[in-house]
């Protein structure tokens, strides 16, 4: 095991991770707003998923401060129930519950198990629109630097330039018919656009799509999390700013408290429990 965990932080994974961030993998046609919407951004989360699923799955997730009756046994129990189950957050002022009323009425904390994947989906998320452009406009790049080429001094190359865009596009032409030919609801309906028309409808679709991202992501992290704003990160930035910290704001808590019920003489009774969330540290 601890070979493996070697392994993953060695510095041939750092440098493949570095690699990453550097080679452009849009290619032509592709700006840097681009690469920080899909690469960079689905960079950093691959980054996040493999830190915190070594610390799910290697590591201990979670630790408990159990009653001092309970065995080694009783206490990995406790410690596995509460990680599957949501632990609930307490402010200092505020008593752990002793019936259910009181129960169901704590601030459960229920996303600590889940970030992993729901960072996986939004990696896959900000690569969505990058693929719909890398495969609507495969030609693309050819044309670009054919375009460039055309425009150079000599003679010769000029037209050697030309040609070869002039075969390009009768090839993109010749692709277009074919798609044309398939009888399908978005092919009949795009029949008559042009190809360049096709492609600037594409870009802007692409656009609409990173926005689109952008936005649904704030979304999905207010509900996931359960803040009631979606500018809930400016209001952490503004509470770490002015010094309030998580015990009084219940922000991402470190310490939570899980009840679990336990069967002794015949009589199931609650015992409760403080833990320790090692992926918040």
């Amino acid at each position: 095991m601890a070979r493996g965990a070697g392994g993953l932080l060695d510095g041939g994974f750092v440098f493949k991770l570095g690699r990453l961030f550097k080679t452009p993998y849009g290619g032509e046609g592709v700006d840097f707003i681009d690469q920080l919407n899909y690469q960079f951004t689905g960079g950093l989360m691959v980054i996040f998923i493999a830190i915190i699923s070594f610390r799910q799955y290697v590591g201990k997730p979670i630790q408990c401060w159990v009653p001092q009756e309970f065995t080694k046994s009783w206490e990995e129990y406790a410690e596995n129930l509460c990680w599957v189950s949501n632990t609930y957050f307490l402010l200092p002022n505020e008593e752990i519950p002793t019936d259910q009323v009181d129960y169901e009425k704590v601030k459960f904390i229920g996303y600590y198990q889940w970030v992993a994947i729901v960072l996986a989906g939004q990696a896959m998320m900000s690569w969505v629109p990058h693929l719909l452009w890398r495969v609507g406009s495969r030609r693309l790049p050819l044309l670009l630097k054919s375009a460039r080429e055309a425009a150079i001094p000599d003679r010769e190359l000029r037209l050697k330039a030309v040609s070869c865009l002039v075969a390009t596009l009768e090839e993109q032409a010749e692709s277009q018919s074919r798609f044309r030919r398939i009888k399908s609801i978005l092919t009949r309906c795009l029949c008559g656009v042009t190809p360049n028309a096709r492609l600037t409808m594409l870009f802007l679709f692409v656009r609409a799509l990173f926005v689109a991202n952008s936005v649904g992501q704030i979304y999905l992290m207010k509900r996931f999390t359960g803040f009631n704003s979606t500018v809930f990160g400016l209001r952490l930035l503004q509470d770490l700013s002015a010094g309030v910290e998580w015990e009084r704001t219940g922000h991402f808590p470190r310490v939570t408290y899980c009840t679990i019920k336990v069967r002794k003489m015949g009589q199931t009774k609650p015992a409760s429990s403080e833990t320790v969330t090692s992926i918040r540290i």
